[in-house]
């Protein structure tokens, strides 16, 4: 690389700033990669009992890995009791990447490096076992068989 080139590169990082990959997913992911993500909550989630039971009940699992909480979401302090309580590192983003609209991710778990984890979707990862499975009824017996039996 020739001297005009590293001034003229850093004349530009000086100018806008470092310049950063993926700028749009990171945006999305809290500041973070799609690919480091191991587990996911959107906004409504967070606000949900039924989710933050769920997410308490997984805490062991996330020992090497980091929260990515979302700041501007008042949800988001009852999860830090938790996570406080098991040691699991956190971080509250309260810039630009943290959305409010209920669709926006508002807790994350996220590795160092890249692990390429499908699903992340938290009611995806850990399905709950109590499904809305129709109750079956007891066969009738018809009329003839309770008659003549």
């Amino acid at each position: 690389m020739t001297d005009n080139d590293q001034l003229q590169q850093h004349l530009e990082s000086a100018m806008h700033g470092t310049p950063q990959t993926n700028p749009d997913e990171r945006r999305r992911y809290l500041g973070s990669l799609r690919e480091r993500v191991f587990l996911s909550m959107t906004n409504q989630q967070l606000a949900q009992a039924d989710y933050q039971k769920l997410f308490e009940s997984h805490l062991t699992e996330f020992k090497d890995y980091q929260v990515l909480l979302n700041g501007k979401n008042s949800a988001a302090t009852g999860y830090l009791a938790a996570l406080s309580a098991k040691s699991i590192p956190f971080t509250l983003v309260n810039n630009e990447t943290a959305h409010t609209d209920p669709t926006a991710f508002g807790l994350l778990v996220v590795a160092a490096d890249a692990i390429n984890c499908d699903p992340i979707a938290i009611e995806l990862k850990y399905p709950t076992t109590t499904t809305n499975k129709p109750v079956e009824k007891p066969e009738k017996d018809s009329f003839f068989k309770r008659l003549f039996d």
